[in-house]
C-alpha cells in the first residue's frame, strides 16, 4: 500500500505595520530576517508594493538580510512605483479623490490584491519558508493600488501583524491609534517592537513602551537601538515567536 507524501506545512505569515512612514519598520524587519537567517530558520521577506527612489530599496534591504539574491526583487515586491507617494497615489490618485470612494473601506472584488496574493504564494513555493514577513506599506491607513487601502490587503494576505513605531516623543499615540485599527480589522497585533530612529533619544524614550504595553495590553517586544543595519536580534526574535506558538495554541485550542 503506497502512502502519499507528506503536504508541506504552510508558512506562517506575519504583516509588519508601521505606525508611520520612516519609523525603522524595514530595519526591524530586516533584524528579524537577519537573526532568522543566523539560527537557520527559513524567513523571507515580500512586500507587496512599494514607492520612491530609494537605493538600497526597502525590499532591496529585506533580501540582504535574508539572504537572498536581487534578482529576486520582481517576486519579493510585484509593484513598484518611482514616485515618493502612497503606492495607491503613485499609481491613480482619482480614486481617493472622490469623498464617496475615499471613505469607502469595502472590498474591491478582481483588485491588485488578488494577483499580489498569487504573486505571494509562488514566491512561498518557491522557498517553502518557516517565516514570511509580509511588509506594509508606510502607516496603517494608507491608499494602495486599485483604489484601494492597506487594511484590507492586511486582511487578504497575513493572519498575524507586528506592529513596529519610533522610539520617541510622539509613539504613544501612534502606536495605541495602530493597535486599535489592526484589532478593528481581526488583526490584532502579536506585539509591538520600538525603533530607535535618531542616534539621541528625547526624554520621553525611558516610559513609552511601557505606557504603550499598560494602555493597550499587549506587549513591547523589544527596541532596536540605533546603529549598523541589519543587526542580530535574538531577543526580539524569540519574544515575537512565543507570542506566535501562544497565539496559534489559542486558535485551535478546545
Amino acid at each position: 500500500m503506497s502512502r502519499s507524501t507528506p503536504r508541506p506545512a504552510e508558512p506562517t505569515r506575519i504583516f509588519v505595520v508601521g505606525t508611520d512612514t520612516a519609523v525603522g519598520k524595514t530595519a526591524v524587519t530586516s533584524a528579524l530576517l537577519c537573526t532568522a537567517r543566523a539560527r537557520g530558520l527559513l524567513a523571507i521577506p515580500f512586500k507587496p508594493a512599494q514607492s520612491g527612489p530609494d537605493r538600497p530599496s526597502d525590499i532591496e534591504r529585506l533580501l540582504a538580510a535574508a539572504g537572498l539574491s536581487p534578482t529576486e526583487l520582481p517576486s519579493a515586491c510585484p509593484l513598484r512605483f518611482d514616485p515618493p507617494l502612497a503606492p495607491g497615489l503613485a499609481e491613480d490618485p482619482t480614486p481617493f479623490l472622490s469623498p464617496a470612494s475615499a471613505r469607502s473601506r469595502a472590498p474591491h472584488p478582481g483588485a491588485p490584491l488578488v494577483g499580489i496574493a498569487r504573486a505571494l504564494e509562488r514566491w512561498e513555493q518557491r522557498h517553502r519558508p518557516s517565516l514570511v514577513f509580509v511588509e506594509g506599506a508606510g502607516g496603517l491607513h494608507v491608499p494602495m493600488p486599485g483604489g484601494t487601502w492597506q487594511p484590507e490587503w492586511i486582511v487578504g494576505l497575513a493572519p498575524w501583524t507586528l506592529v513596529v513605531g519610533r522610539t520617541g516623543l510622539g509613539t504613544i499615540n501612534h502606536c495605541l491609534a495602530t493597535i486599535e485599527g489592526l484589532r478593528a480589522i481581526g488583526r490584532p497585533p502579536l506585539g509591538f517592537v520600538l525603533s530607535q530612529t535618531e542616534r539621541e533619544p528625547d526624554p520621553s524614550v525611558a516610559r513609552n513602551a511601557d505606557v504603550i504595553a499598560c494602555a493597550s495590553d499587549l506587549p513591547c517586544l523589544g527596541t532596536l537601538a540605533h546603529g549598523p543595519e541589519p543587526a542580530l536580534v535574538p531577543e526580539i526574535l524569540d519574544a515575537l515567536l512565543q507570542r506566535l506558538g501562544r497565539a496559534h495554541s489559542s486558535s485551535t485550542g478546545p
